[in-house]
């Protein structure tokens, strides 16, 4: 009988290493891959398909897919910051417990898709409930895409820090 104290520690501890990616979309290489897509495309890209462990196969129609998402997110998220600022506490907006716990455990697929899931409650949310719904999708959506995320908080007020010379936008 095979036991798990028989078991490699090092094999056991280290279970979900990220594994191979392949692409033919764009580059191979991550720093042009970066340049052709961006932070927060390649983020959502490399993450939300399959869990970390198991090969990853970039497609050209999978990144067109989650721009497409964020470039919604940006055209509904940017005309709320001044509605939430009104309506919401404007406290350091914290991510769901869900979406921790599914990143602890290397479940990244499952942590972006229940991001989707907030932007979706954002979408249909009471006015009356529009700040902090809004501040709540931020946090989530920070954790995966830094770019977007920290500009639509900074948009909001709830960062305070002016921003530094030479960002692109």
């Amino acid at each position: 009988l095979l036991s798990n104290a028989s078991a490699d520690p090092f094999q056991m501890e280290n279970e979900h290493l990220p594994t191979k990616v392949s692409t033919d979309a764009v580059s191979s290489n991550a720093w042009e891959m970066y340049q052709e897509v961006g932070l927060d495309v390649l983020t959502l890209s490399l993450l939300a398909d399959v869990p970390i462990h198991r090969p990853l196969h970039l497609s050209q129609n999978s990144m067109i897919g989650h721009w497409r998402w964020l470039r919604q997110v940006w055209r509904i998220a940017t005309p709320l910051s001044d509605l939430a600022k009104t309506q919401a506490d404007l406290n350091p907006p914290e991510a769901e417990h869900e979406i921790i716990e599914a990143m602890t455990q290397s479940r990244n697929n499952i942590a972006i898709a229940l991001l989707r899931q907030s932007f979706q409650r954002l979408e249909v949310a009471h006015p009356k409930e529009t700040g902090d719904v809004y501040q709540s999708f931020l946090a989530n959506l920070t954790l995966f895409c830094p770019f977007i995320g920290t500009e639509l908080l900074w948009r909001q007020g709830l960062i305070t820090a002016p921003k530094a010379e030479g960002l692109i936008e």
